[in-house]
């Protein structure tokens, strides 16, 4: 696989905020029990303050304010954040800041979580763990969180991975990596020396999806979005041709990894 450039994964995190509302719309939430672990493990109070590093168009966001939580959100995005403070209107309590985090002028020792759903890893790690450990107050936590993608099996994933290979052999990516991604993640949390233990915690998971709202989910990665149109037609016109050979709907798993770790009091 071609390493990419800086220049580059800050192209692709800019991406998302071109496809606003298919990201909003296909993006897949979180599990309920993922937030409520991270209540429990980072004793929040019910009137504490939340920082989150890259909220998109807010579908973690909600999750806490739902609960009643106030939630500062970081959103380089306009279109993104344009998006969430729309879903959030009626929750007063959420406000938007639209920078990069790297750019955010810093609150020291102002939050008692710190979080980040699916766009920690657009942050340069020598930037993103001193400073959110400044922002926390002593005692505070930081909980980073992603969906990862379990491999699809059977026919239908041999069918899929062909296509790949034939259409779009740049998005042929190494499979069962995500023990790898996990390991490589809690060795950075480790190695920033910023956080005391930390605790890894997995939520499998699945959703069931439909051939286009399938497709309009790959229209939100990354990878997909900058191949060539003509590229990116043809390999959405053969998936959704499998998918609906295989009843027109596919199951995605996931799975929800949580890392969650307190700044010294």
């Amino acid at each position: 696989m071609v390493e990419r450039s800086a220049m580059d994964r800050k192209k692709d995190s800019q991406s998302f905020d071109t496809v606003a509302g298919l990201y909003d719309e296909y993006r897949p939430e979180y599990p309920q029990e993922l937030v409520n672990r991270i209540i429990e493990l980072s004793r929040l109070p019910i009137d504490g303050s939340i920082l989150e590093i890259g909220s998109g168009t807010g579908k973690a966001t909600r999750l806490f304010a739902s609960r009643g939580y106030a939630v500062h959100c970081i959103e380089p995005g306009a279109n993104l954040a344009a998006v969430a403070a729309r879903n959030l209107k009626d929750h007063p309590q959420i406000t938007f800041e639209i920078t990069r985090f790297e750019d955010w002028q810093e609150r020291l020792a102002s939050f008692d979580l710190v979080m980040s759903a699916q766009a920690f890893h657009w942050v340069p790690g020598e930037v993103g763990y001193p400073k959110t450990a400044r922002a926390l107050k002593p005692g505070g936590s930081l909980a980073l969180f992603w969906n990862m993608h379990a491999d699809l099996h059977g026919q239908i994933s041999t069918e899929l991975e062909d296509i790949y290979r034939k259409v779009a052999p740049e998005l042929d990516s190494p499979q069962n990596v995500i023990e790898e991604t996990i390991q490589e993640r809690s060795e950075e949390i480790s190695r920033s020396g910023c956080f005391g233990p930390l605790t890894i915690l997995r939520f499998p998971w699945s959703r069931m999806y439909q051939t286009s709202d399938y497709i309009g989910l790959l229209n939100t990665y990354s990878d997909h979005i900058r191949l060539p149109a003509q590229t990116r037609q043809r390999l959405f016109e053969e998936i959704a041709g499998v998918i609906d050979a295989h009843g027109g709907s596919i199951e995605r798993k996931y799975l929800a990894v949580l890392y969650i770790a307190q700044k010294p009091s």
